[in-house]
């Protein structure tokens, strides 16, 4: 319970700081653009190759039990597409950034803590939680909507095209089966449910940075906790998210 404290409180201060230096106009806008580039550019080679192939599973999965059950593929598109916008293209960027975000993230930080720059920027008069978290905190929501859209998009277009090479679908008809699952609110929850991933993500990783003790053994077993957390608090984020949009949509 400690913990989760300790991550609700540095969120907390970090919202309190954001909104702080957005009224005083000091936001730091080249730290904010450097992480941006760092995790969503940074991250956009592994997102797409993963959504790909992911994307052409889950058609070929779709596709192989429909026409063992219902002995017909004529509703994989729809169902394809809404699985992919409500779920696979977003968990998936979503668990690729705590993967190699959050790990770095944690690493970093901790790796300062233990050689104790942070009570240096202290001395420095310098706030730790507004020069390391609030720029991370931006730049992971901002690429992770960003990442979530090129995912989605990725994704649609490998399972498009695999609909159309191996079941003799046009590109046209699946376009056109999915006019009827999917809706404009879709697009709204998948990008929320981005926002709140890329939120959760650096708030987890600096908790456990700044907890951070015992060296280099202690940087290594604060960044895999964190992976842990993170992964485990994305999954339960996901089933509660989805569960409120079901009420919704």
């Amino acid at each position: 319970m400690t913990i989760l404290r300790e991550i609700f409180k540095l969120l907390a201060q970090t919202i309190e700081r954001l909104v702080s230096s957005i009224a005083t106009s000091r936001f730091r806008g080249r730290e904010t653009s450097l992480a941006i580039v760092q995790i969503g550019i940074g991250s956009l080679p592994i997102v797409v190759v993963c959504t790909a192939f992911a994307g052409m599973v889950v058609t070929n999965e779709m596709a192989f039990h429909m026409d063992m059950a219902l002995h017909t593929v004529q509703m994989m598109p729809g169902f394809s597409a809404q699985f992919i916008l409500r779920e696979l293209g977003i968990v998936i960027p979503a668990l690729l950034l705590v993967a190699k975000v959050g790990a770095s993230i944690t690493a970093e930080v901790g790796t300062m803590k233990v050689t104790e720059q942070i009570d240096a920027l202290k001395l420095l008069g310098i706030d730790p939680i507004g020069y390391l978290v609030v720029p991370r905190f931006i730049a992971s929501i901002v690429a992770s909507i960003c990442l979530t859209c090129v995912s989605i998009a990725v994704t649609l277009t490998c399972a498009i095209t695999i609909a159309v090479v191996r079941y003799d679908f046009t590109a046209l008809e699946y376009l056109n089966s999915v006019r009827h699952f999917v809706g404009g609110m879709d697009i709204v929850c998948a990008l929320v449910k981005g926002a709140i991933y890329g939120a959760v993500i650096p708030i987890i990783s600096c908790t456990y940075g700044f907890r951070c003790e015992g060296g280099a053994e202690g940087v290594g077993t604060a960044t895999t906790d964190s992976v842990v957390a993170s992964t485990i608090a994305i999954i339960l984020l996901d089933f509660v998210l989805t569960y409120l949009f079901t009420l919704i949509i």
